[in-house]
């Protein structure tokens, strides 16, 4: 029986041809270009792209082309998703070109926009004043827990790390009208965070939102610490034998 036949080439692989990065993707162009508004957007819809727009930026842009002299309010947009959770990724003139070029590695884009959060202190403090004036605008973060403040009726997510460390806390939580919640769900008001982030927190933050089809990461948070700081100072001005005697739980943790 005539043995198998091999040649040089049976063990060398083709590599495969990466597609143009704009091919079946929105693009939202801003600002302006040498090829002009009209040439630019035949070009791009020649490229592959499925939908080209000028200075309208949506959660579902994959790209967005920056040119001279942008829109502010497309440029604002970008960083309010970006800080959203959402990779949308930003190209110069000077990228055009690359792509152009024929170099695609670097510029590839999955084809469905998802979120990719990575909770940070600017989440936390909602450190974005580039989105202050639109319309997207949030509840203040971290809750102001002082003066006339309340947490009455409110759902408040609380890590089981928090509440294995503070047993006490959800009963306190409870003193107080509150909710205390271990899952994060559609009817979670406020998230309570220690002001050092722990990664295991914040993970759990990121996992539930990335998966989840909010637009905006608009939940407020607490700051464990502050909460601890109110609760004293309300139960001196307030006297209550329960909530004294949990605050002493608490320090006993």
């Amino acid at each position: 029986m005539q043995g198998e036949q091999l040649t040089l080439f049976d063990d060398f692989e083709i590599p495969k041809t990466l597609p143009c990065p704009f091919k079946g993707r929105r693009v939202c162009v801003t600002g302006t270009f040498a090829q002009g508004r009209q040439a630019l957007r035949s070009m791009l819809l020649r490229m592959g792209a499925t939908e080209v727009k000028y200075d309208k930026l949506q959660r579902n842009t994959h790209f967005l082309l920056v040119g001279d002299n942008p829109n502010a309010e497309a440029i604002n947009y970008w960083q309010l998703y970006v800080h959203d959770g959402y990779n949308i990724k930003r190209l110069s003139a000077e990228d055009l070109m690359d792509i152009q070029g024929g170099h695609y590695t670097n510029y590839q884009m999955p084809e469905e926009l998802a979120k990719e959060l990575l909770l940070t202190r600017e989440h936390l403090f909602w450190q974005a004043p580039e989105i202050d004036g639109l319309k997207n605008q949030r509840l203040p973060s971290p809750v102001s827990l002082h003066g006339n403040a309340s947490i009455y009726g409110r759902e408040i997510y609380v890590h089981t790390s928090i509440l294995q460390a503070m047993p006490a806390l959800g009963q306190l939580l409870g003193c107080l009208g509150a909710y205390a919640n271990t899952e994060m769900d559609e009817m979670t008001d406020s998230i309570l965070i220690p002001g050092s982030m722990p990664k295991a927190i914040c993970r759990s933050i990121e996992e539930y939102y990335n998966a989840s089809k909010a637009t905006l990461f608009n939940i407020p948070f607490i700051i464990l610490e502050d909460l601890i700081t109110y609760i004293r100072e309300r139960v001196t001005m307030f006297p209550d034998e329960a909530i004294s005697q949990l605050l002493e739980n608490l320090d006993k943790k």
